[in-house]
């Protein structure tokens, strides 16, 4: 291009400063000037090139030429393999131009004026991590890759890496194509300067984030970005790699550990010359199973893992039906206790074969239509009594049930059972007697139960 420029209109005055100004295409380009290669020369700036003066001197790249003064030296734009804001790529936007020597301070030649394509996906980067679960304290290694995908340099880029809070860069463990390279830090941003890509070409970016004390277990998010640090545009899209903090199985699981007994002096506690019982069945709230080994012992590792601000409860169960046959539970089941972060917890189960006392009782045995039993048969509890302290037992009351109201045989029941009790704990026996009821109708269920609504 050329600016005939004749100097016939008042305005255009010889000798004086002129503007040259750049519309950019449509798309895939920013406003002029340019910013990775800036003119020597603006509007911008107070000084001008001075054409008239250019020729024969040292600003005169071609000095042969000596009617024309030229910037560069080339009439061709200079090839990518020239560096930006050298020599070779010198140009100017303003323009002292007079009439004095046409064309040679009227016009500026090889004046090749850049303009700045958009670089906002002219690198591609991505950022992984070996590891998806992480725990508190713990190393996670991260890489980072920026490849160019232009055919030509895309120079002056930044990488930008900003990592969660919580999280924290390890000194020296940076390594940028196996080179080590320290990063920039600036609060939560690391940032490498001077990450220029040559054609076709790529970085592979290592290091290591170590995970806080403080961090709460969650989904956190390492992002990574290539910036041209002329424009402090973006010259790709954000990279992101995504770690999950988990509960730590040292510090913050509990495990629960315990033993299935046989429970021979029906105290609930084991004592000496008590033995494990083998293959019992233990169960959880969340349906983890474990059965106990040859001594009655049993382990779960990280049953879980309690609130950290106020902890947790866990549910324990034995199966009685795993236990051997004619054994029953001397201990609470299920037994619930108080989970703290890192804490174990320990659960022990009794087991004997009890010695069962049965009482059978009938309508006979009370007034009609009465809980109050008949004086005959009073005495009766006292001889129950009696066998009831000769050995640790377990009391069974059983009603055979006929024709009778079925509220009425429950409060039966409940009103003989309130009495033991009473009496029981009157006599200060060596043991928590355990008081079991049965029920039995001899037509299969209440008669009251077979009658149609009116």
């Amino acid at each position: 291009y050329k600016f005939d420029l004749n100097f016939s209109q008042p305005e255009c005055v010889s000798g004086a400063d002129y503007i040259v100004q750049v519309a950019q295409p449509g798309t895939g380009y920013v406003a002029s000037p340019s910013l990775i290669i800036p003119p020597i020369t603006s509007v911008a700036t107070v000084a001008s090139f001075d054409v008239p003066a250019c020729l024969g001197s040292a600003n005169d790249v071609i000095p042969a030429t000596a009617n024309h003064c030229e910037t560069q030296d080339s009439e061709f734009a200079p090839a990518t393999s020239v560096p930006p804001r050298t020599t070779g790529t010198n140009h100017y936007l303003k323009l002292t131009l007079d009439n004095n020597v046409i064309p040679g301070e009227s016009q500026l030649f090889n004046n090749h004026i850049p303009i700045d394509p958009d670089l906002s996906t002219a690198v591609a980067v991505a950022k992984t991590s070996a590891l998806l679960n992480v725990s508190r304290g713990q190393l996670v290694p991260y890489t980072i890759t920026m490849n160019n995908t232009l055919p030509a340099p895309v120079l002056d880029l930044d990488l930008v890496d900003r990592f969660p809070a919580g999280f924290k860069y390890v000194e020296g463990s940076a390594r940028v194509n196996g080179v080590p390279m320290e990063p920039t830090r600036n609060g939560l941003q690391l940032t490498w300067t001077g990450m220029g890509l040559n054609a076709n070409s790529s970085h592979t970016i290592k290091l290591l984030l170590v995970v806080g004390a403080g961090v709460n277990e969650g989904e956190y998010i390492n992002r990574a970005q290539a910036i041209n640090n002329l424009t402090l545009g973006n010259a790709s899209g954000v990279a992101m790699a995504t770690v999950r903090v988990v509960p730590d199985p040292t510090f913050d699981c509990s495990d629960v550990i315990g033993k299935v007994f046989e429970d021979r002096n029906l105290n609930g506690y084991q004592d000496d010359a008590e033995p494990g019982i083998a293959s019992a069945r233990l169960v959880t709230a969340r349906g983890l199973q474990v059965t106990t080994d040859e001594h009655g012992r049993f382990h779960i590792t990280c049953a879980m893992v309690p609130n950290q601000d106020r902890g947790s409860n866990f549910i324990l169960k034995l199966d009685e039906r795993s236990l051997p046959s004619g054994y029953r539970l001397t201990t609470e089941n299920p037994r619930v206790q108080r989970a703290t972060r890192g804490k174990m917890l320990k659960y022990n189960f009794g087991a004997a074969i009890h010695r069962v006392v049965r009482l059978d009782m009938a309508d006979g045995v009370f007034e009609p239509g009465s809980t109050e039993m008949r004086p005959q048969w009073k005495p009766r509890l006292d001889l129950l009594l009696e066998q009831l302290q000769k050995a640790p037992s377990i009391l069974r009351l059983s009603y055979m049930a006929e024709v009778e109201d079925e509220d009425l045989v429950d409060d039966r029941l409940e009103a003989v059972q309130d009495t033991i009790t009473q009496r029981w704990e009157e006599l200060n026996c060596c043991y928590k007697l355990m008081i079991e009821t049965e029920l039995f109708w001899r037509a299969g269920e209440p008669g009251s139960r077979g009658e149609f609504d009116d």
